[in-house]
């Protein structure tokens, strides 16, 4: 189980070294496209990325909590039956 770990923390190494490079401010006409806009272009570019960021952070939250509640009554309500316990017929439900 480690050595998976370990797999998954160098390739994820990997692809944030890589994406450096991706960034909206490397490239030198959107740096200064967003920087000639002004004060107002700064507030809407702002506001624009909390508003992009809101929905996905939620619906990770929401998941998260339904597969913690959902593995939480899993736990609790085992569907295996007990091999050592005779089944009674009459009140099989």
């Amino acid at each position: 189980m480690s050595r998976k770990y370990a797999t998954a923390w160098s390739v994820l190494a990997a692809v944030s070294v890589g994406a450096k490079y991706a960034v909206a401010q490397g490239c030198a006409a959107c740096y200064t496209t967003a920087a000639a806009g002004g004060t107002q272009t700064v507030h809407a570019l702002r506001n624009g990325i909390v508003v992009l960021l809101v929905p996905p952070a939620l619906m990770f939250v929401g998941l998260m909590i339904v597969v913690r509640r959902w593995r939480t009554s899993a736990d609790a309500n085992p569907r295996v039956p007990d091999r050592n316990r005779s089944v009674d017929f009459d009140n099989f439900s």
